[in-house]
């Protein structure tokens, strides 16, 4: 227990410490207020320059303008030197203007009278570089005997540099330094740069070394953090580790593109990057049994880079090596690597090449099996693929040689090939060969470098998809400086870029609105900045579900900085019709849209040969659209009518072009064949539309048509119809193998006879008007004006009717109800026709003509009959069926004045016939019935029931019979026996006989006259007759009896009772010959019976004929 005495002194030596600590931490408070406020003068900044002056070294001169005492950031007495300047001439460096510069003082040497350094504080600092001989880092790296990098000396030079910094920093004892607001300024390829360091702090703990800090760059911070391992203060670095992260990684190199009005970009030198960066870099000493290592990792965030004309590609990567001294190498460890489309783990190695050391060079391999590719404007799903290159790069040459490229996506999916590259002043010298022997199209889409053949690449991969690729390449030859301008790189020769796709079974897209083709096969091909397409087959299949047969074609786009761009489309199409034409309806063709009719309206079988120029870039001048499509038509219908024409079975050509369409073709208008010539502006084309048919008429085609025609045409018709200026059709009608007939007026043109027809047609629907009408043969013209209407006659207007030379008269017609009204006046008329027509002397059957009812009105002044018999004042009025007359009115006025009236009446199943004149020989003549006949008077009566024969009686008087040769041949025929003339013992004169009367009784039915109880009598002659004047064959025979002087002769007829026996009843004579007219017509055989002359009366009808 302690005594009172000892627990005083253990108190009172307590008190003294107290009371000392309280001391000192009164006079530390006034010191530190005193410090930190500061304390200076001359001598003080004498010593502190001195002070200063052992921590950079005796080689650096260093001045400061004042000096001070105060505290460290840690609280040490400081001198503080302010306004400092520091040059390092060895090493190219000035430090001036420093706001402030702290040495730090370690407290306990301090109290024990030494002065050591313990802290350097660097604030406010401009460094600059003043050497003015460019800094090059190569120039630190070790090279070995054959000029290449020392790989092992760099690892162990990294190992040497720290050591020898960390000594320095032993040697001055210092074991703290921190920089603040300190900016370093220097050059990089010549232009400025400067590194501020906002604060970096370096530190020694015992033995290991620690830096951090943060430094600013360009605007971004930069964090910096580094570790030197080692066991004590001046022992060996055992480790080391460096980070450096959030390094800003930005720079432009040459002139950006600058995109044309299409917005497309050459593709020039240029370079534009924008990334975030973080370097990491480990090292480890070696030792006995295990060599040093050094391994570190770059990696990139992911940001934006721009080469040539390829903007905003996405690029990231961690690159992962390691090299081991001893190894020589370089080995990439697995690092991720993002490049644009490229996605991928790769590895490898680097190491110097000792195959040819005449050639010093770096080898390396690199490889990949974990990569793929997918280009953001590529739609194909992504292509994974292992691939691998190896080559050399030569320093003396600059020469980066890749001999061995290979790429594998599967069995069938394979890329080998080649690059070089010899670096120089502007963008690299470069060749590169790519092979591919087959490959999914897909695969090489994704595959296409970027910057290759970028024309066609975008088109391939906006256009092409499916199928498969083979034989196929991509060559690139390069000069150095090639896109380094001055202005915009020139586009691409042949001999520069060559590639070849050999493309099958694919889905191609044409080009515009076109359908795309399926189950393509052709060929891709380019040729600097020329790319050819070449399509040998395929289908293309509408959107409405039509397909076409692809036959051919060819897409070349000269791509190039001219304006516009125009490719050429060369497209051979076949198939149905209505598919080819929905395709050429598509833009860029469009052709379809001014034609009048659609594709749903089209059938048949088409090929068709496509041209299109048009422009692939924006803002295209007008016209610089062009296309021509030529088709070959076969069995083509149209299901709408075109102007009223409905097209079936045509075959032929169809042009089509901006300007307008062409039809050259064999058809059906409306059902008639024809050969057809069309011409249509099309869009602003102001030229002039043409159309030009040839139609061709048999008589079965024009009957299904036109069968009101029927009556008046037959035979082969061919029209030629073409298209005036004011919409109406003009055509031109051969009618030389036709023949004409109107039955009505009983005129034909034969089959052979030369005639044509040539008209203008105005079609409004149903109703067509024919215009100036003009059908013209050697002897006969119509001209006029016809409408039509629903196919049958509704009226026309002849204003110059010639049937026969001579004839002028005009013609109207109008249908009426039950037929047709028929109108003629003129000055001159041809009538022969007509009267064979009245007279029936051709009628064949009575539907000749056709059922249609004409009635005629006609008044014309000179109308010539048969044998140059003329008569005026005509006035005619005419009823008929056909060849069947059911009423006639017909005045007229002889050559002498005399009237003629002659009416043919029908009505209640009867029909009556009546002819007056006193000219009767004239009416005989003009009528065609008898030539030989002068003056005289004529009655003719005639008249049937129902379908019968015409029966009644010819009366004529005081007529003269002049040169009848059958009369001459009557009184002098003698066969076998005596004639007439020897019989009265003279000759008879029969050139001129009058008679005072002549009488038959008449029978006429179809093709046939029979007479009877006929007798001509005279002064001179006389002669009864009986029989057929005409048969249906044409043929005569009547007999009767000739009697001279039969003014004598008859009395003996006239006579009582006894005339019965001496003249043979009343009009016969004592003297007589019977005869027989048997034969043709006009030249009949006359048979007389000689016995019947010496037989008197009664007993000469013994001999007569029978």
């Amino acid at each position: 227990m302690a005594t009172p005495r000892r627990r005083s002194r253990l108190h009172i030596a307590t008190n003294a410490c107290f009371s000392f600590i309280i001391l000192v931490a009164i006079l530390g408070g006034i010191a530190f207020t005193v410090l930190r406020v500061g304390i200076g003068g001359e001598a003080l900044t004498r010593r502190t320059q001195a002070a200063l002056k052992s921590v950079v070294g005796p080689e650096t001169a260093a001045t400061i303008q004042s000096a001070q005492i105060s505290l460290d950031q840690r609280h040490h007495l400081a001198l503080e030197a302010r306004d400092v300047n520091i040059a390092d001439a060895k090493r190219g460096i000035e430090i001036n203007n420093v706001r402030s510069v702290r040495i730090g003082l370690a407290t306990l040497p301090l109290l024990q009278g030494n002065v050591q350094v313990e802290r350097l504080e660097l604030d406010g600092a401009e460094i600059k570089v003043t050497s003015k001989v460019p800094f090059d880092f190569m120039t630190l790296v070790p090279w070995d005997a054959q000029g290449l990098v020392d790989l092992d000396g760099a690892s162990r030079l990294i190992f040497s540099g720290l050591e020898s910094a960390v000594s320095l920093l032993d040697q001055r004892e210092t074991r703290d330094i921190t920089i603040t607001d300190t900016s370093f300024d220097f050059t990089i390829a010549g232009a400025p740069e400067r590194l501020r360091i906002v604060n970096l702090d370096l530190s020694e703990t015992g033995g290991p070394v620690a830096i951090n800090g943060t430094v600013e760059w360009r605007g971004k911070q930069i964090a910096i953090a580094a570790q030197a391992k080692r066991s004590a203060v001046g022992a060996k670095i055992e480790a080391f580790s460096l980070d450096i992260s959030k390094i800003p990684l930005q720079g432009t190199f040459g002139n950006a593109p600058v995109p044309d009005v299409d917005g497309i970009k050459p593709d020039g030198a240029y370079l534009a990057y924008d990334n975030i960066a973080e370097i990491k870099l480990d090292g480890l000493a070696g030792s006995a049994s295990e060599p040093a290592r050094v391994w570190g990792a770059l990696n990139i965030g992911e940001g934006p880079v721009s080469i040539g004309n390829v903007d905003d590609m996405a690029v990231a990567a961690q690159i992962n090596f390691e090299h081991a001294v001893g190894s020589k190498a370089i080995d990439l460890k697995p690092s991720t690597l993002h490049f644009g489309a490229f996605k991928g783990t790769v590895t490898g190695a680097i190491t110097p090449d000792a195959a040819n050391p005449a050639e010093p060079a770096y080898r390396f391999e690199l490889g990949t099996n974990q990569a793929t590719s997918s280009p953001q404007d590529s739609s194909e799903p992504a292509l994974a693929f292992d691939a691998g290159l190896s080559g050399r790069y030569l320093p003396s040459q600059k020469l980066l040689d890749i001999p061995e490229i290979s790429v594998r996506a599967g069995e069938d999916s394979e890329l080998t090939g080649f690059a070089k590259a010899t670096f120089g002043n502007g963008t690299p010298a470069m060749q590169m060969s790519l092979q591919i022997p087959q490959m999914p199209v897909a695969d090489a889409k994704q595959l296409w470098p970027v910057w290759v053949a970028t024309g066609a690449r975008r088109w391939v991969l906006e256009n092409l998809t499916g199928g498969t690729t083979s034989d196929s390449r991509i060559d690139l030859n390069f000069a150095a400086g090639r896109f380094n301008g001055p202005g915009k790189p020139p586009p691409l020769e042949a001999d520069e870029l060559q590639a070849d796709f050999t493309v099958q079974g694919s889905h191609f897209n044409i080009v515009g609105e076109l359908p795309p083709v399926s189950n393509a096969d052709g060929k891709i091909s380019v040729r600097g900045a020329r790319t050819t397409i070449s399509l040998e087959n395929g289908i293309a299949i509408t959107p409405n579900n039509r397909e076409a047969h692809i036959v051919g074609g060819m897409l070349v786009i000269p791509w190039g900085p001219q304006r516009p761009v125009l490719a050429d489309l060369d497209l051979n199409l076949a198939g149905d019709a209505s598919a080819v034409a929905e395709i050429i309806g598509y833009k860029p063709i469009n052709a379809v849209k001014n034609l009048p009719f659609t594709p749903d309206d089209i059938k048949g079988n088409v090929k068709a040969h496509v041209l299109v120029s048009f422009p692939i870039t924006r803002r295209a001048p007008p016209g610089s659209l062009t296309y021509t499509a030529e088709m070959a038509l076969s069995n083509i219908d149209l299901a709408k009518k075109i102007d009223g024409q409905l097209i079936t079975d045509a075959s032929g050509s169809l042009s089509v072009t901006r300007e307008g369409a062409s039809l050259d073709a064999e058809a059906k208008l409306n059902g008639i064949p024809a050969d057809v010539e069309l011409f249509e502006p099309l869009g602003g084309n102001t030229a002039k539309r043409e159309q030009n048919v040839t139609l061709r008429l048999d008589d079965k085609t024009r009957n299904a048509l036109f069968p009101a025609l029927d009556p008046l045409l037959s035979g082969p018709i061919s029209v030629d119809i073409s298209k005036s200026a004011d919409g109406a059709r003009v055509a031109t009608a051969d009618l030389t193998k036709a023949e004409i007939k109107l039955a009505q007026i009983g005129w034909t043109k034969g089959a052979g006879v030369k005639a044509t027809a040539k008209f203008a047609l105005q079609q409004d629907g149903d109703t067509a008007i024919i215009k100036d009408l003009d059908i013209a043969g050697d002897t006969f013209r119509i001209q006029g004006d016809v409408k039509v209407v629903g196919g049958d006659l509704s009226s026309a207007d002849f204003n110059n009717v010639k049937l026969n030379r001579g004839d002028d008269i005009t013609v109207k017609v109008a249908r009426t109800q039950y037929g047709f009204r028929v109108d003629v006046k003129g000055n001159a008329f041809d009538a022969r026709p007509l009267l064979n027509q009245i007279t029936d002397k051709k009628q064949k059957n009575s539907e000749a003509g056709g059922k249609q009812r004409v009635l005629i009105n006609a008044d014309i002044d000179n109308v010539v009959g048969f044998y140059q018999e003329t008569f005026s004042n005509v006035s005619l009025s005419y009823e008929g069926v056909g060849s069947n007359v059911s009423g006639l009115a017909f005045n007229a006025i002889s050559k002498s004045g005399q009237k003629v009236i002659a009416t043919d009446s029908s009505g209640s199943g009867a029909r009556s016939i009546n002819l007056q004149s006193r000219e009767a020989g004239a009416v005989l003549r003009f009528f065609g019935f008898y030539e030989k006949m002068q003056g005289g008077s004529i009655s003719v009566a005639l008249d049937s029931k129902g379908d019968g024969p015409l029966r009644g009686q010819v009366d004529a008087q005081n007529f003269t019979l002049v040169n009848e040769p059958r009369l001459a041949k009557l009184v002098s025929t003698s066969p076998n026996g005596t004639s007439l003339n020897d019989a009265v013992q003279k000759n008879i004169d029969v050139s001129r006989v009058t008679f005072d009367r002549g009488f038959s009784q008449i029978e006429k039915g179809s093709n046939y006259i029979n007479l009877a109880n006929g007798v001509i009598r005279g002064p001179t002659i006389g002669t009864t007759f009986q029989g057929v004047l005409s048969d249906p064959a044409g043929n005569m025979n009547l007999t009767g009896t000739f009697m001279p002087a039969y003014g004598i002769n008859r009395i003996f007829g006239e006579l009582p009772i006894l005339g019965m026996f001496l003249g043979n009843g009343r009009d016969r004579g004592l003297i007589g010959i019977t005869y027989r007219l048997q034969g043709p017509l006009k030249q009949p055989q006359i048979i007389v019976n000689p016995i019947s002359v010496i037989a008197p009366g009664i007993f000469r009808s013994i001999f007569e004929f029978q």
